[in-house]
């Protein structure tokens, strides 16, 4: 089997240990950006054996508590170590995450759904499809931020409203980072069998 991660990674084709978060630093910072936990791939555990690629459900926990992010809009994009771009973004808002639903940019260009939750960071759950390629091979799912002004609130009452997919949002997966996430932002594994 090909490890389909980028080059720079040094063999880590499995995700997480049960019970572990990963944690997106904020830059230059004391704190953090978001954590992740409870991944589940396809309803199982984060790391599952497939025959063939194709569609894959991805969801997960996110806890978004950035306070050194000031008033930007923040994303959680998700995507295939290797890709140039995210595939998906799954989380949208300000500085904390839970609160429910708010529309954030209202009235312009760049409006979308979003939380701006004026207490505590709440944990959310949110999902995705991520497509994986038919070839066989190990795939990591890895999971870094944005701040693209827009991106998709993948929650259970976000989904409930139709949104779009915004495409700036995606490009930034490579944004301060040329080769994409690396093997720190793994929350996952998809292994394609022959």
């Amino acid at each position: 089997m090909t490890d389909k991660a980028s080059h720079s990674d040094v063999h880590r084709t499995t995700a997480l240990t049960p019970g572990t978060e990963t944690v997106e630093p904020y830059g230059g910072g004391k704190g953090f950006r978001f954590k992740i936990r409870n991944v589940r791939i396809d309803g199982q555990t984060d790391v599952v054996r497939v025959r063939g690629g194709g569609s894959h459900k991805v969801s997960f926990d996110v806890l978004h508590d950035c306070s050194e992010c000031g008033n930007a809009v923040n994303q959680v994009i998700v995507g295939l170590a290797g890709q140039d771009r995210a595939q998906a973004s799954v989380w949208n808002g300000k500085r904390r995450s839970g609160g429910g639903l708010k529309v954030v940019n209202a009235g312009t260009h760049v409006e979308a759904l979003a939380e701006d939750n004026p207490g505590p960071a709440e944990w959310v759950n949110v999902s995705c499809d991520l497509v994986v390629p038919d070839e066989p091979g190990v795939y990591s799912v890895r999971a870094r931020y944005a701040q693209a002004y827009q991106g998709r609130l993948m929650t259970a009452e976000g989904r409930a409203i139709p949104q779009p997919e915004y495409q700036d949002v995606l490009g930034w997966w490579k944004v301060d980072r040329p080769e994409g996430p690396g093997p720190e932002s793994t929350i996952g594994t998809i292994i394609v069998e022959a």
